[in-house]
């Protein structure tokens, strides 16, 4: 009898084995390239490129050392979500699992050539998320953290939302190239 479990035992530890099993299972963030499509539950985003330099995004503002990353983002939900809500699942890593959040008030998107606020369902708006670097250097590469964002229900009613916070897990790091030297 004990001879039988030894024997169904191998044999399961085979198949397992076979089957990819008890191979090591990657943990944490993928690593996507620019360009790629990155799935964070609620919205589909595509790193496009990144610039730094001596800029002023708005009219009115006084030039300064930025960094800014351009995406297309997709709201895959049926509401419409505003450009600060995304900010929330984004930010830059400048070291490894230390995470830089986005300038609220320089970061905007774009429909065409028109600044808007909002990002509908299933209608690609180009965002632009901004961080000030001060006195720093810009790096050679930015890489970009996307959180996941969960559906679920809230604990203290019937509603269900889509939500993300800093202690989401990363879906995917990008690390995109950066043009330096840029004036706008």
């Amino acid at each position: 009898m004990l001879l039988v479990i030894v024997a169904g035992l191998v044999v399961l530890t085979a198949v397992t084995w076979a089957a990819g099993g008890l191979k090591a299972q990657p943990n944490g963030p993928v690593a996507a390239k620019p360009g790629s499509i990155v799935g964070q539950g609620l919205f589909d985003v595509q790193i496009m490129d990144a610039r730094a330099g001596q800029m002023k995004i708005n009219t009115f503002d006084t030039p300064a050392n930025l960094l800014v990353v351009r995406m297309r983002v997709t709201n895959l939900g049926d509401k419409s979500f505003g450009i600060s809500s995304f900010m929330s699942g984004v930010s830059a890593e400048p070291q490894h699992g230390k995470y830089v959040a986005p300038d609220w008030i320089r970061s905007q998107g774009y429909a065409g050539s028109a600044v808007v606020s909002t990002i509908h369902p299933r209608l690609p708006v180009v965002v632009q998320l901004v961080w000030v670097l001060g006195n720093s250097a810009a790096p050679r590469t930015a890489t970009v953290a996307l959180r996941t964002w969960e559906y679920g229900q809230s604990f203290t009613t019937d509603e269900y939302y889509w939500s993300v916070t800093k202690q989401s897990p990363v879906k995917a790091e990008v690390a995109v190239p950066v043009r330096l030297g840029a004036t706008s």
